[in-house]
């Protein structure tokens, strides 16, 4: 379904922690199937006034008739400092349907592993009640890293899972600036308290979710790597990743790469400049070409490359089987041919 942005209710602004807050959306009857999501997706929403956009997981099980987002209050946040400070029931969000890909491999796993950081969480949420609610899951294990018990977000809910599958699901909060009765749950998550935390409350899994910072998230995914961990079944989201060098790629055409793009059933004809984004070019004849972070985290400016070449600047949002059916991010993709045809809708 093609992504479009709505104005949506806000039903709830509830506090999480001391810096981050739940927000819930109303869905009118008219959008419930536009706004059908699948456990992990995410949604854009656009900031009164900008066209600047920020991308929020949502922390609901599937199938919940209205949306619900975690935001963490961030100094200097555009959405949380112009927003945020002043939101209340009542008021209306542009919120893009839902998009993304982290939870799609969780389909057929019978023993799914996370592990999540401070905000990290949201999608993980969704996916974990997912998990659980499947009868053919055997066994759901989270590791969910915070400074202290006040930093952790959905910490009732996660309490309520675990009281109503408490056989099935294996929770464990790790805390690094607040010493709990056991040594192994006090401190940072490093490749060896990871070891030690499987060994003793996680045992196998068939699927791994990774999903917080960078550094975190790369930590995990080196030390399950180097403990015999297939790569194939390690899954990663980050939710902020630092921008890396401009690459010193040019198009095969000094005057621009022409290009073509099917979005919404439409085939849009554009030049890509020398040096430039694929989406850049894209938005100035085509300003519904989705997209939400820009720094190639979210996946929301997917695509198929059917003919030409590019190369990525950055790339935490694709798994390596979708690269290798031609997906890309256009956001981060900057042509090495002359000539580009991209399919948004495939």
């Amino acid at each position: 379904m093609r992504a479009a942005f709505h104005a949506l209710r806000v039903a709830a602004v509830d506090p999480l922690t001391d810096d981050a807050v739940a927000i819930s959306l109303e869905v009118p009857a008219d959008l419930h199937a536009a706004y059908a999501f699948s456990a992990g997706q995410h949604v854009a929403i656009r900031v009164p006034g900008d066209d600047i956009r920020r991308s929020y997981s949502l922390c609901v099980a599937p199938g919940a008739r209205h949306l619900r987002i975690g935001v963490k209050r961030l100094p200097g946040g555009m959405f949380s400092q112009k927003v945020l400070e002043t939101l209340a029931a009542g008021d209306t969000l542009d919120v893009m349907t839902p998009a993304g890909r982290f939870g799609a491999a969780l389909a057929g796993l019978r023993r799914p592993a996370f592990v999540a950081a401070g905000s990290g969480i949201t999608p993980v949420l969704s996916m974990v009640a997912a998990a659980l609610a499947d009868p053919e899951v055997d066994e759901v294990g989270l590791i969910d890293c915070n400074r202290t018990q006040r930093d952790v977000m959905f910490l009732d809910e996660l309490a309520d899972l675990k009281d109503r599958h408490p056989a099935r699901f294996q929770l464990v909060h790790l805390l690094s600036r607040e010493v709990q009765e056991s040594e192994l749950l006090s401190g940072r998550l490093d490749a060896e308290r990871l070891h030690r935390i499987r060994a003793a409350l996680l045992g196998d899994a068939d699927g791994w979710f990774l999903c917080g910072p960078f550094d975190l998230v790369t930590t995990v995914h080196e030390a399950l790597v180097a403990d015999g961990v297939d790569p194939g079944i390690l899954h990663t989201e980050l939710f902020h990743a630092e921008a890396p060098p401009a690459t010193t790629a040019v198009p095969a055409a000094s005057t621009g790469t022409e290009a073509i793009a099917t979005l919404g059933g439409l085939r849009t004809a554009f030049t890509v400049h020398p040096g430039e984004h694929v989406l850049d070019a894209l938005l100035r004849v085509r300003g519904d070409a989705p997209y939400a972070c820009k720094g190639g985290v979210c996946g929301t400016c997917r695509a198929r490359l059917t003919e030409g070449s590019v190369t990525m600047d950055a790339n935490w949002a694709l798994e390596p089987e979708e690269i290798a059916h031609g997906y890309v991010l256009t956001c981060q993709s900057r042509p090495t041919e002359g000539r580009l045809v991209l399919d948004y809708d495939g």
